[in-house]
């Protein structure tokens, strides 16, 4: 039987099987290619229900995808008779519980398009990943994704309150709930957060969310280099309270975004850029001051920022790079905060070692660096990639802090976890027995 055939019980308009429509699930923000041999749309639970148990039963791969904004190939087909089940016709917000902090979503709800709804309640959801105007929030609870404020706020991880999961044979998993702690049992919740969909697919997601602060202020300081920037990192952290993006840009990323017109007075250097926000305006003044102060110190030039430019700039780093060279790979290397001069200079190792050239950027309060390689011709500079995140783990540090494994960081699981990738293996075959769910990612 055709998979065509088995998905008979969905509109026929939301079962894509023409090749002009499978080649736009082919691939996301990595550099992997794979043709779906179906996309299914499905509008609510009962349907992806049905599509879980049809895939159990015929052993069929599934993999959930969003938007398709993902940097390590988790949403993209691995090949084999393969599904691939796009969420964003799910995309209703359920309800916003004032009283409780908490909204429940279909996963298909954008990240921005939620806090617009949230703003009425003076309310938000606060990771802030750089696609937030078109990722959705299972993709971001899939991935456990964070971006620039994660330094004061976290990751998506710490705002997952609760779940409703389809699981192998169509089963439905109930998980946590609007309530603010728990010692019940094992953390389901949070095995699921970050699994990429390899272990079920999410047809409700519920989220704690925050009062929205009512201001903000922008300061920004030039140094000689990237490591002596990060060298400063530290110093702001312990002097300030309300710091909730600290971020990290070099020259090349500076230029290639634009950024010398939202950087009064940049003279070619490294940059980092700090935000404060609260609900009393002298108290965030107050904490930018002290922030100029100990950039200054530390061997920085304060720079006038435009905040809506200068954010404008950093969120566009990645499609600036992109016009610089034929090939670009975006990597995500993250670092206990005081290693982060150390990582910068295994990076700058690594370019001079291999001869190609890395752009970097990244959430310099949260250790979290984005090397990008930029290179011309076919050949991917791969034993310079296992270099840098050999490095990245001697530091004590992890191979992805926001943008997850996937296909394109499996094969370095092994430098990392050890042994205790046979546990996540354990884990995945008591959940997924068959192998349905996003076959080939992760473990």
């Amino acid at each position: 039987m055709s998979l065509e055939e088995l998905f008979s019980f969905m509109d026929s308009r939301r079962v894509l099987t023409a090749e002009e429509e499978r080649v736009l699930y082919s691939y996301d923000a990595a550099p992997r290619r794979c043709m779906p041999e179906v996309v299914l749309r499905p509008v609510d639970e009962e349907e992806v229900v049905e599509i879980v148990r049809v895939c159990t039963e015929e052993e069929v791969g599934l993999t959930p995808r969003g938007a398709g904004t993902s940097l390590c190939g988790a949403s993209v087909a691995s090949g084999g008779r393969h599904a691939v089940v796009d969420f964003t016709l799910m995309n209703r917000i359920l309800e916003v519980d004032e009283d409780n902090r908490y909204v429940l979503a279909e996963p298909g709800v954008v990240y921005q398009e939620l806090n617009r709804a949230l703003e009425g309640y003076g309310l938000f959801f606060p990771p802030d990943p750089a696609s937030g105007s078109v990722c959705t929030i299972g993709g971001m609870v899939a991935m456990n994704s964070s971006g620039m404020r994660a330094v004061r706020y976290g990751t998506t991880r710490e705002y997952v309150a609760s779940l409703r999961v389809a699981v192998a044979e169509g089963k439905v998993l109930s998980l946590g709930g609007r309530y603010m702690k728990s010692s019940s049992g094992y953390d389901l919740l949070g095995l699921f957060v970050g699994s990429e969909g390899t272990l079920g697919a999410f047809t409700e997601i519920g989220l704690r969310v925050l009062p929205k602060p009512e201001h903000s202020r922008v300061v920004g300081a030039e140094f000689e280099t990237p490591e002596q920037a990060c060298r400063a990192v530290l110093p702001l952290l312990r002097r300030t309270r309300t710091l909730s993006v600290v971020e990290l840009m070099d020259a090349r990323v500076v230029r290639a975004t634009g950024g010398e017109e939202a950087l009064s007075g940049w003279q070619g250097g490294a940059v980092l850029v700090c935000e404060s926000e609260g609900f009393r305006e002298e108290e965030v003044e107050e904490e930018v001051r002290i922030a100029a102060e100990v950039l200054q110190r530390h061997g920085g030039r304060v720079l006038e920022a435009d905040a809506e430019q200068v954010w404008g700039c950093r969120r566009g780093a990645l499609p600036a790079l992109a016009e610089l060279a034929e090939n670009l790979l975006l990597e995500d290397v993250t670092v206990p905060v005081s290693e982060l001069p150390g990582m910068l200079r295994g990076i700058e190792e690594v370019s001079e070692r291999y001869g190609v050239e890395i752009a970097v950027f990244g959430h310099a309060g949260d250790g979290n660096l984005h090397p990008t390689f930029l290179w011309d011709g076919e050949d991917a500079p791969e034993e310079a990639v296992e270099e840098l995140f050999r490095r990245c783990i001697a530091l004590g540090g992890t191979l992805s802090g926001e943008h997850g494994i996937g296909t394109e960081k499996r094969r370095f699981m092994r430098f990392e976890h050890g042994s205790a990738l046979e546990l996540m293996r354990t884990i995945k075959q008591a959940v997924d027995p068959r192998g349905v769910f996003n076959p080939g990612k992760v473990v």
